[in-house]
């Protein structure tokens, strides 16, 4: 016979706690250590885990502190590649954009609505005069043609043309285009720019 058969059935009986629950008692048996002490870690992790990244404030370790410092970045990065493309690009002389805005003025279609000659047609206005609806400057005109007139049928091509491309669309205009005689002018629109 066993040692355990020889033990006297209450002796089984002593780890039960003095909980009664309608007849039910309930007895103590407590979670393994290693158990225990793997909760206490995943606790521990947890709360570490919501203060780093979620917790005090000031640490901007945030979703939206995270995407303010993404986005900067960016920004930072697309300066820097347009300082150097500006860097390695040569500097054109007056006719030399001159010549390039007239390439561009062609490639892009812009005759399709101002004339082969800038004389404006049902769709846009004149560009051979000395009156302009959004200004009389380089930076007016460039912003023009970079954002359109959605409501006038203006494409915007600032994702089409890069900047410095936009820049000799507009000399090309004002430079060349503005003041000449071409054959059927549009009536003037805007204000005269002196």
């Amino acid at each position: 016979m066993s040692q355990d058969n020889n033990k006297d059935p209450k002796d089984f009986h002593d780890d039960i706690e003095s909980h009664d629950y309608d007849g039910i008692k309930e007895q103590n048996n407590p979670a393994p250590f290693w158990i225990t002490l793997l909760f206490l870690v995943t606790i521990g992790f947890s709360l570490f885990y919501v203060v780093h990244y979620f917790g005090y404030p000031g640490n901007e370790r945030d979703q939206a502190s995270e995407y303010a410092k993404s986005v900067a970045e960016f920004e930072a990065e697309q300066a820097k590649l347009k300082a150097a493309n500006k860097a390695n690009m040569p500097e054109l002389s007056e006719a030399e954009m001159i010549a390039q805005g007239k390439e561009l003025y062609v490639k892009n279609a812009c005759m399709a609505c101002h004339g082969a000659s800038g004389e404006g047609n049902t769709i846009g206005p004149n560009l051979t005069d000395n009156h302009w609806i959004n200004g009389c400057s380089v930076e007016d005109v460039m912003g023009v043609i970079a954002n359109g007139r959605p409501t006038k049928g203006m494409t915007p091509y600032k994702s089409m043309m890069t900047e410095e491309e936009i820049k000799y669309v507009a000399v090309y205009i004002l430079n060349d285009l503005v003041g000449s005689s071409p054959a059927n002018p549009k009536d003037p629109q805007g204000e005269e720019c002196k």
